[in-house]
């Protein structure tokens, strides 16, 4: 019975906070009450989340994938900052100076996320699969992050980052200010939740955290500033010049094209960017009082750092196209996140910091989010006979033909990009879609090349690869249960 009453709960919430828009007060308790109730549908304490991944573990003959007789003593820190879009970054040509602190930072990479939200995109970041192969994606044709029941979980025989770590003795810590990025991982890791904590709580909690450890230690958190509603600390909301801070700004509005041809929709454009860029400004500070705490603490030579998103965010780029070729369960298009592939959307930085002695920008050729777990356990020198749909990113980046995708929508139709080299393909067969962009000639992807001789070559190539790994999953999952001791 309870069950059934919080479900009802649940839709009595959603359908009330349609028509809550202009109420701050109310939108914010039922934001808050919402945001409970999918705490409480998801997990019950810290406590049995930690409990749920260790009875898993135990279960694990770690021997089987790694070779257990190292024990490296690197410790290793991924920082996930949501929404955060590569192009506004500054040292990516942003006019406002944005990211003064992760521009000095050692290696810099342009990369494709694999999914332009963060459920999947997380799943890629923490196992070093595409979605489509460690199966945390929605369920059904037409895609709506609303249905919770079409959340798929990480597949049984695909082992996380977090779950090969502890099991090479590494104390484990992973923080979300953003539920949606732990809710893959119960018993895939123990995490905590901390609700549009700033970035700053984040990180001293980790600190508070890190100075407790004896161990070797890996240590993911999801910084939530970026994702609405946008509520950076007040030095930073006209950071970049005055806006109108109201509800509407924090969150979104102008969704349909009937409200896009007027001034008052330009001005909202304008302050909404100028505040999306103070917030990543505020970020960028905490991020740099964080790497100075691992500073004084010495921790820098011994940890391998890692600062990165789980997808972009659009403010409006593609709303024509968007709202023309595409079904969207929501109603409204171009803006936020999860709806599209369009670069803005995929586009995100991948930086590498700490121990590594290599330097440099290797921003001409994209590399993949499925790339991170292969780099870390290089750089740990792990032997293990793992699969992955990445590999070691210093590698990677040299390879201009080699192709990335980005997959796995939270609305609508399923969406595909297939980018090789300076050429996009964006596919949604059942909007009716099969672009392919010239990315060096149309970087903004707004002039499908007419040709469907040559699309249609790159939709081959793509059915190969996905045809390709089908098998491959069979082949992984019958090798993955036949290697485990006991059933998972």
């Amino acid at each position: 019975m309870g069950e059934k009453m919080t479900d009802k709960t649940r839709q009595l919430i959603l359908f009330a906070m349609k028509f809550t828009k202009r109420s701050k007060l109310l939108a914010k308790i039922l934001g808050t009450l919402y945001h409970k109730y999918m705490k409480h549908k998801q997990y019950s304490s810290e406590k049995e989340i930690s409990e749920e991944f260790y009875s898993r573990v135990k279960k694990i003959d770690f021997s089987k994938f790694v070779d257990i007789s190292q024990k490296p003593d690197l410790n290793v820190i991924i920082i996930t900052v949501d929404c955060l879009r590569y192009r506004n970054m500054s040292f990516a040509g942003n006019e406002r100076e944005t990211t003064p602190f992760v521009d000095s930072m050692k290696n810099i990479f342009k990369a494709v996320s694999t999914a332009p939200w963060t459920y999947p995109s997380v799943s890629s970041i923490l196992t070093g699969m595409y979605p489509h192969n460690h199966g945390a994606i929605l369920e059904g044709e037409i895609k709506n992050f609303d249905k919770l029941q079409n959340f798929k979980s990480i597949r049984k025989s695909v082992l996380t980052l977090p779950e090969i770590l502890y099991g090479l003795g590494y104390s484990i810590y992973f923080e979300s200010a953003i539920p949606v990025a732990t809710y893959p991982f119960r018993g895939r890791s123990p995490f905590k939740i901390t609700y549009k904590e700033h970035a700053e709580n984040v990180l001293e909690n980790l600190e508070q955290w890190i100075i407790k450890q004896k161990n070797s230690f890996f240590a993911y958190v999801q910084l939530g500033d970026l994702h609405t509603p946008l509520e950076p600390p007040k030095k930073f909301v006209h950071y970049f010049g005055k806006v109108n801070y109201d509800y509407h700004l924090k969150n979104w509005d102008f969704f349909t094209p009937d409200k896009w041809n007027t001034e008052k929709f330009h001005k909202y454009r304008e302050d909404k960017l100028r505040l999306y860029d103070g917030t990543l400004r505020y970020v960028d500070t905490a991020i740099e009082r964080f790497y100075s705490f691992l500073e004084n603490k010495g921790l820098l030579d011994s940890t391998i750092l890692i600062i990165t998103s789980d997808h972009g965010e659009e403010f409006w780029e593609h709303k024509d196209m968007d709202a023309k070729y595409f079904y969207n369960p929501r109603g409204y298009y171009g803006v936020a996140h999860g709806h599209n592939v369009f670069n803005e959307l995929i586009e995100v930085p991948i930086i590498f910091d700490g121990i590594i002695t290599k330097k440099g920008k290797y921003t001409d050729n994209y590399v993949s989010s499925v790339d991170i777990m292969p780099t870390i356990l290089d750089l740990l020198e792990i032997n293990h006979n793992l699969t992955f749909d990445g590999m070691n990113i210093f590698n990677a980046v040299k390879m201009k033909k080699r192709p990335i995708l980005s997959e796995a929508v939270a609305y609508g139709y399923e969406k595909k990009a297939l980018i090789i080299d300076r050429y996009k393909l964006l596919y949604a067969p059942d909007d009716r879609v099969k672009w392919l962009f010239d990315l060096k000639k149309d970087p903004e992807e707004q002039h499908p090349i007419k040709d469907e001789e040559i699309t249609d070559i790159f939709i081959e190539k793509l059915q190969k690869i996905l045809k390709k790994d089908e098998t491959r999953k069979i082949s992984d999952i019958v090798r993955s249960i036949q290697n485990l001791n006991k059933p998972l």
